[in-house]
């Protein structure tokens, strides 16, 4: 019975040791000393009087010489023997499989507990414990069960599912757009302190995709909520925890709002916007974080505005603002991006300012080099950006050999993105220089070409991608 050919549903946990301590000539107590459980407690296991914890049966496999998780099978089927099973042995189980990737156990323990649907609630509060913990992907299994068996579309367990499913794949430009589009209806039912959080990433998410009008509209949601939230001063409460200051949503709204006009190249009006995140000394900073949350969005306002003077041509400003840029290098990436395009909007050239840059210029071509999903969807947009600025600005020079490789690296970047106006201007930019272009570089083109049906034709793009005729 000790060997790999016996049957799961003829044999248990409990033969097995039994099975075990005859074969190895040894004592119960002999056992219990390796094993570090307890004799009596381990008498009563192999008597069927006492339920084996999962601290315990680890201790026993390990014991017998056997890898992490080896009866794992056998105790999801044992965990059901009692006509309803107990969540103080589930959970800690189900925890155990997280830990250990054993996402085949997981499910089959949900193919039981889903038979009773009053067992959703346990299948949810453990998900949110995996959550907490960083066991990201057993929770998602968990989460889209609950998804699947709730029947009520008002439970807020439902809405905080597709939240946290949004939150997890946030990241992934492909998963964080399908689950933004999953969560977005529910996002009047999660709790207000979740509510910021999510409608934020929304803002995010239409942002990264270039759709200023679906962004702008929900970053006046973010305000809104973020002021009557303030107005009502449930600050105050101990048990209103949002994962970041309220101040910081309201600025960041309109921070979202102030961007979208920029980036479609009112600068006039994305200044009046810049000045409602400019002094936000009006909210009660009642800690270090708030206040320096405040600070914050003064520095991005002051930033904010040498860059608009840039954009619409004042050349007057640059000095100042490489000087911000060096005092904040965090921003340099956004930094680099104001400069090239407005010297490419106004036909000037800063060569020296580049050259200055140029190892973290470099340093930015590494980012998604080696893959296509890269950690930071962010971080990608706006080297992607860079990079197709760059190419143009190189492009005017006639350099096309560093115009054509950078605009390479852009198309690369976009495609990792899903994002259609990136790729879209990357392709046309592309095909207008196609005459000098070596042949690798087309070869190379060729090769992301292919990416692009391949994703067409998953159709990964999501409502943002190419049309299908």
């Amino acid at each position: 019975m000790g060997g790999d050919n016996f049957l799961i549903s003829t044999t248990t946990i409990r033969a097995e040791l039994e099975d075990y301590i005859k074969s190895e000539g040894t004592t119960l107590h002999r056992f219990s000393e390796t094993a570090g459980v307890n004799v009596g407690t381990l008498s009563g296991i192999i008597n069927g009087n006492r339920p084996i914890a999962i601290g315990q049966l680890d201790r026993i496999t390990a014991a017998m010489g056997l890898s992490e998780g080896h009866f794992y099978d056998l105790y999801a089927d044992e965990c059901f023997t009692s006509t309803a099973p107990h969540w103080r042995r589930l959970r800690p189980f189900l925890l155990r499989c997280a830990e250990l990737k054993r996402n085949d156990c997981i499910n089959q323990v949900l193919s039981r507990l889903l038979d009773d649907l009053k067992q959703i609630a346990g299948i949810f509060d453990t998900s949110e414990q995996m959550f907490e913990q960083g066991l990201k992907e057993a929770a998602v299994i968990l989460y889209e069960a609950v998804i699947e068996s709730e029947r009520s579309s008002h439970s807020e367990r439902l809405a905080i599912s597709y939240y946290r499913l949004f939150k997890i794949h946030s990241m992934d430009s492909d998963k964080g757009f399908k689950t933004a589009m999953q969560f977005l209806p529910y996002r009047h039912r999660l709790p207000e302190v979740y509510a910021l959080d999510g409608i934020l990433m929304l803002a995010e998410v239409y942002s990264l995709k270039f759709n200023w009008s679906e962004a702008e509209a929900y970053a006046d949601e973010l305000c809104a909520l973020a002021k009557a939230l303030y107005e009502r001063k449930v600050w105050r409460y101990s048990d209103f925890k949002p994962l970041r200051p309220l101040v910081y949503y309201y600025g960041r709204g309109y921070l979202f709002k102030s961007g979208s006009y920029e980036y479609r190249g009112m600068f006039e009006e994305a200044k009046k916007w810049i000045a409602e995140y400019a002094d936000l000394s009006w909210f009660d900073a009642d800690d270090e974080t708030q206040t320096a949350v405040i600070e914050q969005f003064k520095m991005y306002a002051q930033a904010n505005y040498l860059c608009m003077d840039i954009k619409t041509g004042d050349r007057s400003k640059i000095p100042k603002y490489v000087q911000f840029l060096e005092e904040e290098p965090d921003e340099l990436v956004e930094g680099l991006i104001t400069l090239v395009e407005s010297a490419n909007r106004h036909e000037f050239y800063i060569d020296e300012i580049l050259d200055r840059y140029s190892e973290e210029i470099e340093k930015y071509r590494s980012i998604g080099k080696d893959k296509w999903f890269p950690e930071s969807v962010v971080s990608v947009n706006r080297c992607s950006v860079f990079f197709q600025n760059y190419a143009i600005y190189h492009l005017r020079k006639r350099n096309y050999e560093e115009g054509i490789r950078s605009l390479l690296y852009s198309l690369k970047m976009a495609i990792s993105l899903n994002n259609k106006s990136l790729i879209v201007n990357c392709m046309t930019l592309f095909e207008l220089n196609r005459k000098f272009v070596t042949e690798e570089q087309y070869k190379n083109f060729e090769e992301l070409c292919r990416k692009v049906w391949e994703n067409e034709k998953e159709n990964v793009f999501y409502g943002f991608g190419f049309d299908n005729g």
